[in-house]
Order: structure tokens, then sequence, then C-alpha cells
């Protein structure tokens, strides 16, 4: 008698109820996996910067008012002195004439003003040796003389542009004077006329503080005042103490 059939006994399990088991886990994955690829969208959409909307349209121009009196009148451009850079170095040691007057205005006003209400007591120890002047423009011609031409080119040294050049322009005057006696406090003054405005008298003056021994006044007519008026015709220059007049020059046709 066979003993083995009594020692394998095989034993049966029912799978079944695992089946339905795995079967809803399957479909539980499944909607798992859809719900996450359904929301990835719209979480990238939120988590994303939001971008500007672009107009789709420009807006409408507006017309012009029919008043055209409507606008305000362009403002005039004030007409200013020439700077620093346009009188460069060596014209800072005058006084000068650079803007046009209302001749109108000072033919009485200066005339009457300087020679006849004033006192007069010329002394002996102020001296005004030397009158020099020179005209600075296109009607110059000094190239025979190379003083002269140096001259020229140091008014004009620094200026670059044409209107510094232009600026510049003028008649130059240098008055050289001394005070022989004991130190003292003066004004110095230049009166002149011009070509053409003829008659009318125009005046520079400087102070000119504890003069002793020879000193330089500085007068010059640049820039508009020159081109209105042309180059100086006739002048005066007198030297004050006070409201005293201590010495005095003056031009031939004066």
């Amino acid at each position: 008698m066979n003993p083995l059939p009594h020692l394998i006994r095989f034993q049966m399990i029912d799978i079944s109820p695992l089946r339905s088991l795995l079967s809803s886990m399957r479909w539980m994955a499944l909607f798992a996996l859809v719900a996450f690829i359904s929301t990835t969208p719209a979480f990238a959409q939120t988590s994303s910067k939001k971008q500007p909307k672009t107009p789709t349209k420009l807006p409408e121009a507006t017309a012009e008012p029919e008043n055209s009196g409507s606008y305000a009148p362009p403002k005039a451009h004030e007409e200013e002195p020439p700077s620093d850079a346009d009188l460069g170095p060596v014209q800072k040691h005058f006084v000068i004439a650079s803007k046009p007057d209302d001749p109108g205005s000072q033919e009485n006003a200066e005339t009457s003003s300087t020679s006849t209400h004033e006192k007069v007591a010329l002394d002996k120890h102020i001296k005004v040796p030397l009158i020099h002047d020179v005209q600075n423009d296109s009607s110059y011609n000094g190239a025979s003389n190379a003083a002269l031409l140096a001259e020229i080119q140091y008014l004009n040294w620094g200026a670059v542009t044409a209107a510094q050049l232009k600026a510049r322009q003028g008649h130059y005057f240098t008055i050289t004077w001394s005070n022989g006696g004991s130190q003292g406090d003066f004004t110095t003054r230049f009166e002149y006329r011009q070509v053409n405005s003829k008659d009318v008298i125009r005046t520079l003056s400087q102070k000119m503080p504890h003069v002793s021994g020879t000193t330089r006044s500085y007068f010059a007519v640049v820039d508009k005042a020159y081109l209105a008026y042309g180059p100086v015709c006739s002048w005066r220059f007198t030297v004050l103490k006070g409201d005293t007049v201590v010495a005095e020059t003056k031009s031939f046709i004066w």
C-alpha cells in the first residue's frame, strides 16, 4: 500500500474575494491619476505670473480746438550779456558795454550829467600819459606788425565758437595813468561817442581803490553794442576823487 497519498495533502485557497479587492484598487489608482492630470494645468496657471493684457485698440484721437488763439504766444527770448566763456580771461579786466540801448533815452541824460554840474580841481600829481586803443574786428589789418597781431590774438585767446569770437569783437581802450601824491581812492570815467549814434554820449566807470603810482584802467565796447553803433569816434577820460575831477584827457574832436 502506497503511503504518499496519505502524506501529501493539498489545500485549495479561494481567491475570489481578493479579485474584487484588486479590481477596486485598480479603479482607485486610475481615478487618482485622472484627478492629478486634470488639476496639474490649473496649478501651473495659478503659480505662474499673470501677463499684462495687450491693448486691442488705440485711444481715439482728439481734434484740434477751432480757436487758434487759445494757444499762448511763445515767450520772447531774453538777450543775455556775454558769459565768462565768451569774454575770456583778458576781457575780465575791462569795464564792458555789450548791449545796445535806446539812444533817445541817453542823449540828454548823459550829456547833461557829466560836465556841467561837477567840481573840477585838477591835481598836478595825477597824470594821464598814455591812451592805447585797438579795434578787434574783421577790418583790422595788423599782419605786417607782429606786436599788433599778437595783441589781437591775445584778445581772442580761448575763443572757439563763432559766438565767442563775435562777443569779443569791439573797440578796446587801455588807459595808463599815475598818482604821484599820497595813496587814495579814485573813480575813473570813460565817456564816448560812437560812429552810428553820432552825438549820443555813453559812460563807463571803474572804481580804483588805494591807488599809488602808475596804474591802468580798461574800457571796451563789444558784441551787440559795437555791431549796432560802430567804433568809438570821440572820447573823454576823467579821474575823480569823490565828486571832484582831479585829472582829465580827451580826444581831439571831443
